[in-house]
């Protein structure tokens, strides 16, 4: 979903980020690695992603799209 395309200029860059490991399973000093800890996901597949306590990864939500 192009969000600039929808809201305007209000949406412009808008995404959300899912953190590959949650922060409650992670150190309290653990550093945010944006590029090794994040991945962008739109808020439709983020709320997905927080649905249950599973483990349900990224990966295989991309196979229940398919």
């Amino acid at each position: 979903m192009d969000f600039e395309k929808r809201y305007g200029s209000r949406g412009a860059g808008f995404i959300h980020v899912h953190h590959k490991v949650a922060v409650a399973k992670r150190g309290q000093r653990h550093k945010v690695d944006p590029v090794g800890d994040l991945i962008p996901v739109c808020p439709n597949c983020h709320a997905m992603l927080h649905t249950l306590d599973d483990g349900l990864t990224v990966e295989a939500l991309k196979m229940l799209l398919q």
